[in-house]
């Protein structure tokens, strides 16, 4: 799951047949979280206190095409990350219902 968050692979480059996957990966909702956390509204400048700065951090949401917008995006992650969660708690308790008691 960790080569469809978009780190190790561009999720543009991946096969059609495939690309579903991305929607499944917890650390796709998490990276896209941290990054809007850490990139929105900040400018990177030279050391020495220019007025030029080569790099904002909307242009690295853009060029990562991560929707950064409004704050719905930041909450999608969220609420993404809870449904997997709560999806993998509920397969867990089917299974340990599922299992035989033993004495």
């Amino acid at each position: 799951m960790m080569i469809f968050c978009g780190f190790i692979v561009d999720l543009s480059s991946i096969f059609s047949w495939l690309s579903w996957i991305q929607w499944l990966s917890a650390f796709r909702y998490a990276s896209n979280m941290l990054i809007i956390n850490e990139f929105s509204e900040i400018t990177f400048c030279p050391w020495n206190q220019t007025d030029f700065c080569l790099v904002t951090g909307t242009s690295v949401l853009k060029q990562k095409k991560i929707p950064y917008e409004t704050s719905w995006n930041v909450w999608q992650n969220i609420f993404a990350l809870a449904m997997i969660t709560i999806g993998f708690l509920l397969l867990a308790f089917v299974q340990l219902i599922r299992m035989k008691k033993t004495k």
